[in-house]
């Protein structure tokens, strides 16, 4: 992929549509030429698959839920998901089109969870959930930092380039859905679940502003850090004494973080004890619903 300017989101749409006219002549040279990705090929079950139908983005740019960025897509025919359809992409057919059905959404377990997270995040807010809005329900925007699919995806290797391509794919992208203040988005939140999406917020070459991060200490299991220091104390203090314990009967590793880019403002978790791409569980919900109440005025 080389470097262009999308000057609005239709540019961007019609990158993809050009993209998908040459993967159709040619799966190979078209992942060749992508000298990102190319780059990152990945091996065994972390290999990319040129010849597996890429997904870019999924959703309705013009209405959804929640824009929510996700690593690359893994659900296809190749991999045994039978419930994948792969479009016909005639001349006639937009990808665009095919992005707004969303055909992978109420079928695939990844996508059961967001759905439940996302409905308890507007809950959290004091919003009607969108699996609860009139039929069809309100499905998020997502976009995929790498368009090829994989049975698993690689450790992501952080650098200037990346950080130049996720500028230019993803986080421009994100500005321009949300352009000139209309946002479509019901809530102006972008979700991610995942420490690569941390650490590219916190690259040097990133030009992301840290809002606060809370965590359990490496130093002790008995602390929970809040970052910046700035933060109220007494709303640390509370949300200590509430943080869950695991199976150990120590603080759960989890990270909650709140980020900020231009007008955009991200928000990041991981668990560093398993479940990669897992939402929070239940017995997080009380404090998680004080971090999202905590900048509601700035996502809604």
């Amino acid at each position: 992929m080389s470097d262009k300017k999308f000057n609005n989101i239709k540019d961007y749409l019609n990158h993809w549509d050009k993209f998908f006219e040459k993967w159709k002549k040619s799966p190979e040279a078209t992942f060749d030429e992508d000298v990102v990705w190319n780059n990152r090929k990945g091996t065994g079950k972390k290999k990319l698959e040129y010849d597996v139908f890429p997904q870019p983005y999924l959703g309705n740019y013009e209405n959804h839920s929640i824009i929510t960025l996700n690593l690359n897509p893994s659900r296809s025919k190749k991999y045994g998901y039978e419930n994948f359809k792969e479009p016909d992409l005639n001349p006639e057919y937009k990808y665009e089109k095919y992005a707004k059905c969303f055909p992978t959404y109420h079928t695939h377990p990844f996508w059961k969870k967001q759905d439940d997270w996302i409905d308890r995040i507007f809950e959290k807010l004091g919003k009607e959930k969108p699996s609860k809005e009139p039929e069809p329900p309100l499905l998020p925007f997502a976009i995929e930092i790498c368009p090829w699919g994989s049975k698993k995806f690689q450790t992501l290797k952080i650098d200037h380039e990346l950080i130049k391509y996720m500028d230019q794919y993803v986080f421009d992208v994100i500005e321009k859905v949300n352009q000139k203040n209309i946002f479509p988005s019901k809530i102006k939140l972008v979700t991610c679940i995942g420490k690569d999406y941390y650490d590219i917020f916190n690259h040097n070459n990133s030009d992301f502003e840290k809002l606060s991060e809370f965590t359990k200490s490496t130093k002790t299991n008995n602390e929970i850090v809040a970052e910046p220091e700035t933060l109220d104390e007494n709303f640390v203090i509370k949300i200590k004494e509430k943080w869950p314990l695991n199976k150990n009967n120590v603080l759960t590793n989890r990270s909650f973080s709140f980020w900020k880019k231009n007008s955009i403002i991200y928000y990041n978790v991981y668990s560093t004890e398993g479940g990669a791409n897992n939402p929070p569980g239940k017995n997080f919900h009380r404090i998680e619903k004080k971090l999202i109440q905590k900048y509601k005025q700035l996502i809604l």
